[in-house]
Order: C-alpha cells, then sequence, then structure tokens
C-alpha cells in the first residue's frame, strides 16, 4: 500500500512514477554490469564454450525487457494514481505491455536458437565432419528466426484484440499462389532436400544418369547438382530431373570397381594351358598395378565357343572407375604378350564362301574380316 500523500497528490504520484523509472533503469544498469563481470571472468577462466555464449545470448534481451519496462510500469503507475482521466492510456499501456512481453519473448527464442546453430555446426559437426547435416542446418538456421517473429506476430496481434482468422485464411490463399507459382523451384528444393539428407551423393562420386549426363559430382545444392563431365566441363542438373531419372553411383556402396576382360582362343589351343598362362598373367598385374584390388583374386572361365575362339573372360576389381581404365589395359597388353611368347593364336573372324558349283574346289575361298 501507498501512503495517502502520494495516492492524493499529483505531484507526488508523477515523482513515484519517474522514481519507478530511475529504478527499472539502474536494475538494467546493475544487470548489464552483472552480465559483463560474468563474462569477463569466465574468459580469464579459459572456458568460452556454450554457457558463455547462451549468458552472452541472455544479457541483450534481459536488459532491454528492464530498459523497456520501465517506462511502461511508470506509465501504469502515473495512470492508475491519477485517476480515469488515464483510462484509456492504461488499456493502450497494459496492450503495450502484452506486445513487448511477446516479441521479448520471441527475440529471446530467436536469438537462443540462432546461438545454438553456431555453436553446434562450429563445435560438433566441423569435429565431427558430418557434412549431410552441415548442409541441412544452415538452411533451418535462416528460416527458423522468420518462423518464429512470425508466430510472434500472430499471438502479438490476438493479444491486442486484432482479428487473425481473416489473417491465417489471406495466408493460406496467398500461400497456395505461390506454391503454384514457384512449383519447379519447390519441386527442386525438395528433391534436393532428398539427395542432402539421404547422403547418395557425394562430392567426387562419378554418376551417371541414364540417357543424360555423367561425371564428378561438384556439389549438391538444394536447387541443383553441379556434375563436372569427363570433357571437364560443368554440368548443372535440376534436382528433380535427378530424382526422376535412373542414376548410377559408381563410388557407391565403395569406389571399388568390377573389371571384366573378355578374349578368346583358337580351337587348337590347350584350355588348360591358356588358364593358367592367364592367370598367372593376370595376378602379376594386380600385383605390380597400385590401381588393382590386391585381397581380390581373379577369376577365369570360358564362356562360349565363338565362330572363330573359344572365349574366355577374366574377372578382377580396380580401386576406382579411373584405375579401371588403366588396370584393363595392362592387363591386355600382358596376356597379349604371353600369348605371343606361348604361340596360342587368337583367330580373326573367318567366313568360308562356297560358291554354286562345289565340285570345283577352287570355289571354296576362306576370309578373314579385318
Amino acid at each position: 500500500m501507498l501512503p495517502d500523500f502520494i495516492l492524493e497528490s499529483q505531484l507526488w504520484g508523477s515523482l513515484f512514477a519517474l522514481g519507478v523509472l530511475v529504478v527499472m533503469l539502474l536494475l538494467a544498469a546493475i544487470a548489464e554490469f552483472i552480465f559483463q563481470l560474468v563474462l569477463k571472468l569466465r574468459k580469464k577462466s579459459g572456458s568460452p564454450g556454450l554457457p558463455t555464449r547462451v549468458i552472452r545470448t541472455f544479457k541483450g534481451p534481459i536488459v532491454l525487457f528492464l530498459v523497456i519496462l520501465g517506462p511502461l510500469l511508470s506509465v501504469m503507475v502515473l495512470t492508475a494514481l491519477t485517476g480515469s482521466n488515464w483510462g484509456f492510456m492504461e488499456i493502450w499501456t497494459r496492450r503495450a505491455w502484452s506486445v513487448v512481453i511477446i516479441f521479448e519473448v520471441a527475440y529471446l527464442i530467436a536469438q537462443l536458437s540462432q546461438t545454438l546453430f553456431a555453436w553446434y555446426i562450429r563445435a560438433i559437426v566441423a569435429r565431427t565432419k558430418l557434412g549431410k547435416v552441415n548442409r541441412l542446418l544452415p538452411p533451418i538456421r535462416r528460416v527458423l528466426p522468420i518462423l518464429i517473429y512470425t508466430v510472434a506476430a500472430l499471438v502479438a496481434l490476438d493479444s491486442i484484440d486484432v482479428a487473425i482468422s481473416p489473417l491465417l485464411a489471406g495466408f493460406g490463399i496467398g500461400g497456395l499462389a505461390i506454391a503454384l507459382a514457384v512449383q519447379p523451384t519447390l519441386s527442386n528444393f525438395f528433391a534436393g532436400t532428398y539427395l542432402v539428407t539421404e547422403g547418395e551423393l557425394n562430392e567426387g562420386d562419378f554418376i551417371e544418369l541414364e540417357g543424360g549426363p555423367s561425371g564428378y559430382v561438384v556439389d549438391v545444392g538444394w536447387r541443383s547438382t553441379k556434375v563436372r563431365s569427363r570433357f571437364n566441363n560443368l554440368v548443372i542438373i535440376p534436382n528433380s530431373q535427378m530424382m526422376n531419372s535412373i542414376l548410377t553411383n559408381y563410388y557407391s556402396p565403395t569406389p571399388a570397381m568390377n573389371v571384366i576382360i573378355n578374349c578368346g582362343v583358337s580351337y587348337d589351343s590347350d584350355l588348360t594351358q591358356v588358364e593358367k598362362l592367364v592367370l598367372e598373367v593376370v595376378q602379376e598385374a594386380i600385383n605390380e598395378s597400385p590401381h588393382a584390388v590386391e585381397e581380390v583374386n581373379p577369376f577365369f572361365g570360358f564362356s562360349e565357343f565363338g565362330d572363330s575362339n573359344i572365349d574366355f573372360f577374366v574377372f578382377i576389381q580396380a580401386n576406382d572407375r579411373m584405375g579401371s581404365f588403366i588396370l584393363k589395359s595392362e592387363v591386355i597388353k600382358k596376356i597379349h604378350a604371353c600369348f605371343e611368347k606361348e604361340g596360342i593364336e587368337i583367330n580373326y573372324p573367318v567366313r568360308r564362301l562356297i560358291h554354286s558349283n562345289p565340285a570345283d574346289e577352287s570355289s571354296l575361298v576362306e576370309t578373314k574380316d579385318s
């Protein structure tokens, strides 16, 4: 209860309201001093971690809250002491007070979320190298404050008796119109969200689209994926097209790539000797080449009776796609040199042409296709 002389005198009431303002400003100054002192002590102790960031985040909203609270309380006290002539001011003061509280809370939540996101990206994601999370968090970090302030504005309008139902209905219609207008962009965005979060593509992977371009992934963005083609050109592919086509990732699940080498020997060859020689040559190439996976043993097999040769294949594994071409070239050269040394023949395709008069031996002609 206030003394009677304050309640009965407008002068003393005004002075009391002014005193309330001064006290709140002093409290704001004291809070600022305490926060600064705590931050200095934590800096000297060498612990500038998450608690320090949180304290720094709370400092601004709390001091600002006390600074704004001073004038509002002084006006409310003044209107209460001076009677009904200031009633309209008291109503609007209370409404302003509710709006300030709402936006103060929204400001605190937005700043705190930004601090936590920044700390998590810098301290956790960078340390654990979670590239997918690192791509996902920055857009959320930018959008989250907009959502917080939008909700706060709607709540503030409702607190001052402004109907927000028509606004929500208008936002719904406007949002539908905008969604239809930017449908391709939204399609690429959500496709990019899937690509980023699922982690199916990473920088450096070699991919190939069915009936489309192929190359090394340079960047997986929210709207498009950038690929460096074999001709060293940058190809920008919309994410929606990436999701709607069959895509082959030659680096998934591992960069290692199987290599199959097909060849054939004449029907006069000793197949057991051919198999032994080829396996020895291929094993030698695997041991010498840095592009081969030594843990995978070569596999040899005869595949079919061809027109001119008995065909066979050799299965080996290379470290990656580029190494598969080099390894295959080395193996082919070694097999050819081995066959030349051992006298094993690889026939040309042979065709026998028979003329209409079979009695004439000169009508039989063998030709080799070159």
